[in-house]
């Protein structure tokens, strides 16, 4: 059975990568940032819709989905930036959950930030769950971290799913800190997203590359499969002050380390210059403030492909914005991956059918932070990128 979806506040398509990764008919994503539209365009097809879904009125007959996917915007219950509680965009969830409503899918998922459940003394949840209860779904809300679908990021996000035929739960975890002690692979880490990636200064405008060594780990295997270079690899013009901070930032901090250092730092807040240790999953991928997190070795931000490998999206998803629009339409998606496991979830619910929750195998008995994975013996030559057959 093929499922149908449509992808409300769509983005660049974080939700439609890992669900196409299934076979599920993409009937059309719907978006108002432009640049987002065309990395989206560019990616899945083009059933790309550009338009103010405030005014959006579909007709139900022509729009028989049967899952409804939506992520709208979060800034007003996010932990960065300025929240204000009567921001226009946080209404934007009301028009997701009218849509939903006129279009009656068979389940329907909503994602949004940790903060929409207890900002504003929980007003917006305790709204969402009086509504929820008149409509004729079973639902269930979650805090679900990335890291455990096999993204490489500590990410915790907040879903509402809906069901009218089952009594929907979270998807199956498949991934821990502690990995095979609590019967899961162990969590992959940021080293293990990037390190095969071609080093890269600062300033770089093209960010066009070829893979100039063989990958690491089956993750990196994983991600190359279907590109033939690297794209997107471009980084910004850091000025000499910047850099002066930068380099003053070891693994495992942030920017506390120069707080008061500088005239223009003088508050520290959640993820300004953090710089990830190697062996463990990265920071949440976030672009705020003009920054995103430091490399773990090489004195710059990373750039919008490492943000991309972080989120799991594959190296053949091309980003189509700017080096400033790409990293805002990276860091905003749902990871890949874990649109992939509610996919595989709701497969299973509905057909009974298992699917592989993981496209790649890792060999738990290793000495790379869990990196080394099952590489075909034809990997020794000097063709790149390897291309393997892995089950999605």
């Amino acid at each position: 059975m093929n499922f149908t979806y449509i992808d409300f506040f769509s983005g660049a398509g974080g939700w439609g990568c890992g669900l196409q990764m299934l076979g599920f008919k993409h009937l059309g994503s719907y978006d108002i940032n432009k640049s987002a539209c065309r990395t989206a365009r560019a990616n899945l097809g083009n059933q790309i819709f550009c338009l103010d879904l405030t005014k959006f009125n579909p007709n139900k007959d022509l729009f028989n989905a049967d899952l409804i996917v939506g992520s709208p915007p979060c800034q007003g219950f996010s932990n960065e930036g300025y929240k204000k509680e009567k921001d226009p965009r946080n209404s934007l969830v009301w028009t997701f959950f009218n849509l939903v409503e006129k279009l009656s899918p068979q389940v329907w998922i909503f994602e949004n930030v940790p903060g929409f459940k207890r900002l504003y003394n929980g007003v917006y949840y305790q709204a969402l769950k009086s509504r929820l209860n008149l409509m004729p779904y079973y639902w269930n809300s979650f805090l679900i971290d990335a890291s455990h679908y096999g993204v490489p990021q500590k990410r915790q996000r907040f879903f509402v799913i809906g069901a009218k035929e089952f009594k929907p739960a979270k998807p199956q975890a498949t991934h821990s800190e502690f990995g095979e002690v609590l019967g899961t692979e162990k969590a992959i880490t940021i080293w293990a997203a990037i390190s095969d990636l071609p080093q890269v200064g600062i300033g770089e405008k093209v960010g066009i590359f070829d893979y100039d060594k063989l990958p690491e780990c089956a993750y990196q295997v994983w991600a190359r499969e279907g590109s033939k270079n690297v794209e997107n690899h471009t980084t910004q013009n850091h000025s000499q002050r910047v850099l002066e901070k930068i380099s003053s930032v070891p693994m495992g901090e942030g920017m506390k380390v120069f707080i008061d250092k500088y005239q223009e730092n003088k508050v520290a807040y959640c993820g300004g210059y953090r710089r990830a240790k190697k062996h463990l999953p990265s920071y949440t991928a976030y672009w705020t403030r003009g920054m995103t997190s430091i490399h773990p070795e090489e004195n710059r931000f990373l750039s919008p492909r490492e943000c991309a490998r972080i989120q799991s999206f594959p190296d053949r998803f091309i980003f189509k914005g700017t080096t400033i629009e790409n990293y805002t339409q990276i860091c905003n998606a749902v990871p890949p991956l874990l649109a992939k496991a509610f996919g595989c979830y709701i497969i299973k619910v509905l057909t009974g059918e298992e699917i592989n929750l993981i496209p790649w195998h890792i060999s738990s008995s290793n000495n790379h932070q869990n990196c080394r994975g099952k590489v075909d013996s034809k990997s020794e030559d000097n063709n790149f990128p390897i291309q393997l057959k892995l089950p999605f």
